[in-house]
Formats: C-alpha cells, structure tokens, sequence
C-alpha cells in the first residue's frame, strides 16, 4: 500500500494527527514526495533514525542495528500494521511473535476489500469513505487467535502449537510477562556484570603470580 493510502486507513478507523507512528522501513521509493501526505496526516512520525541522539543509527542505517532497533520497537508496539503481505520474514516473524507475546493488537488490511473503495475516491466518490473503510477493517482478527489458513505460515501464526499457557503445570510453558522488556535488560545488566566480575578476578590472579 501506497503511504497515503495508508494514512486514510489509520485515519478511518480512528487514529489522529496526535497518534505517534514509528516507520520501521529503509529509504523508501519516492522518497520525502510519498511521505509528505503521510506525514501531513501524521506530523509525530518516527523511525529508527530520528529516535537516536546519538546518531549511531544514521551512520548504521544499512547495517544490521537499525534493523534490530526496528524490530524491537514493532514487537513491544502498542500497535503493529504491516503494509506489505509479500515475502518479508520481517513482517511475518513479527506477526507470529507478536501474537505469542499475548495477541498484541496487529491491523491487516484487506488490500483486495480496501481497492475498490480507493478507486471510487480517486474518482471523487468520497462519500462515506471512512464508513466503508471501518467496515472493512473490523472484518479483521487484530492479532487474535486465529485458525490458520494459506497463505499464512507457521511462522507468522503457530497458534495453537506452539503457544504458552496462562496456568501451566510446567513453569517453561508459562507465557511471557508484559514487562518482558524490563526482564531482556535486567538480564543483559546481569551479564555484563558478571563478565566485568570474571574480568577483575583474572586481572587479579596475573597480578599474583607475577
């Protein structure tokens, strides 16, 4: 879907101009000409760039952390909304992991139901647009469980396979806290106070036996 295109959806399911949406993307086709109606729909626009003071990320933008940053941030998002239904393990991973990370909600667009409606108002058929956009839209599961069905991959839904239970008898099948991004640091913390911990005491044992 093209960027405006979009941005109607956002806008006719009921987002506004305060909304905060982060582009987890490349450099796009089209560049700042595409994303200037976007952006007019949408001023409080972010990605993996504009989100770092210390820009690390801009010089890293066609390496691998952007990437990782753009990850994260659409796993732990309120709201995740892939614009592309193509082969992109990006999007499909992400829909797979964001449904195991407790059905975080997830907007699909029917592209083939969303057509016909674009087409009447590129021709200035704009009555009732956003009414017949919602329509739609709420025929979607928004992240829940769902059967699955082709073309949708076990990656992108292993629901009811491989999921976690809320009161399991084994505690390795309990599905993740909310505050799993609070766990990842404490445990990155962790580790690296132990590696500084092994690092002094051999520091030290050198110093004794010199």
């Amino acid at each position: 879907m093209f960027q405006l295109q979009v941005g109607l959806v956002l806008r006719a399911v009921g987002f506004d101009n305060s909304t905060r949406i982060y582009l987890a993307a490349g450099e796009l086709f089209g560049g700042e000409r595409f994303m200037k109606p976007f952006r007019d729909l949408f001023p409080r626009l972010e990605n993996h760039s504009s989100v770092d003071s210390s820009e690390e990320l801009v010089a890293n933008t066609r390496g691998l952390l952007g990437s990782a940053v753009d990850y994260m941030v659409c796993l732990l998002s309120d709201i995740f909304m892939p614009t592309y239904d193509g082969p992109s393990n990006f999007a499909n991973n992400l829909l797979g992991h964001r449904l195991y990370y407790g059905f975080r909600t997830t907007l699909r667009p029917d592209r083939k139901g969303l057509a016909p409606i674009f087409i009447d108002r590129e021709n200035g058929q704009t009555a009732g647009f956003e009414q017949a956009v919602r329509r739609i839209m709420l025929k979607t599961n928004f992240g829940g469980p769902h059967k699955r069905v082709p073309p949708e991959s076990f990656y992108t839904n292993s629901w009811p396979e491989c999921f976690c239970q809320m009161s399991p008898s084994n505690p390795a099948d309990k599905c993740p806290p909310d505050n799993v991004l609070e766990i990842l640091e404490s445990q990155l913390e962790n580790e690296v106070n132990r590696d500084l911990e092994a690092s002094m005491e051999t520091n030290s044992t050198r110093r004794t036996e010199i």
